[in-house]
């Protein structure tokens, strides 16, 4: 329902001011078009399931809903590439083990140490939040010189008791743009072939036109291990965004 579509628009967007700013919530209800707070209030938390308040004050994901820019879905073989969907999540921190990958070496070796990080290391890392969650995290700012670091890595409820040889993240909160890559296979399975062609996908088929930019110099990878069996799997790489002015 249109209405419905523009109540979740205006709720979507509050939540800019809502975690970065220190406005009152009643005063954010009212720019965003809400006669009363409570009707604010009742509104994102039917949404969201949070009320404002709890979004503003915990670390959580919440999903947005804005308007696309493509239709389409791509599927090659026996995996499918979803259209992108979006959310916003709070600061969070993750720990991993930092490499340097020379450009040319691509995927197939970041593909590499993420398993070796997921089978062999992230034991090591005691305050895990969920050990079954893998975030490959990828700095590309070092992309026009040939290089990247990644890091394989999981996410923790605070940066202490960090294993030796292992690094710390601490990720702002951003919005997200979300594609998610589906393989009918194993998560060990998916290659370098498989995340190039999903990058390629949000690169050109979807920011040049999106109307938005990126808004940092990183991307990551998620992967929910306990979704995954023999013939299935899930990977979504999250690229912060920001709006064109």
């Amino acid at each position: 329902m249109p209405n419905e579509y523009v109540q979740s628009r205006k709720l979507s967007s509050s939540i800019n001011e809502l975690v970065n700013t220190n406005m009152r919530i009643i005063d954010i209800a009212l720019d965003y078009g809400f006669d009363y707070e409570q009707s604010y209030i009742r509104a994102f938390r039917k949404k969201f399931g949070y009320t404002p308040l709890k979004a503003r004050s915990e670390q959580m994901s919440l999903i947005i809903k804005e308007k696309l820019n493509v239709n389409d879905i791509l599927s090659v073989d026996n995996s499918i590439i979803y259209k992108p969907f979006f959310i916003f999540k709070q600061k969070f921190n993750l720990i991993g083990k930092k490499h340097l990958i020379v450009s040319k070496s691509g995927d197939k070796v970041a593909n590499a140490y993420g398993k070796d990080f997921f089978y062999n290391d992230k034991h090591k890392i005691t305050n895990a939040i969920n050990p079954q969650v893998y975030f490959g995290y990828t700095d590309w700012s070092g992309n026009d010189e040939g290089y990247i670091y990644y890091i394989p890595s999981v996410q923790v409820d605070a940066l202490v008791d960090i294993p030796e040889g292992m690094t710390k993240i601490s990720i702002p909160a951003y919005k997200y743009v979300v594609f998610r890559f589906v393989g009918f296979f194993r998560p060990d399975d998916i290659n370098g072939r498989h995340i190039g062609r999903l990058l390629v996908h949000m690169y050109s088929k979807w920011i040049l036109k999106s109307g938005f930019k990126f808004a940092d110099t990183f991307r990551f990878e998620y992967i929910d291990t306990s979704l995954s069996k023999d013939n299935y799997c899930e990977l979504d790489i999250y690229q912060p965004i920001t709006e064109i002015h």
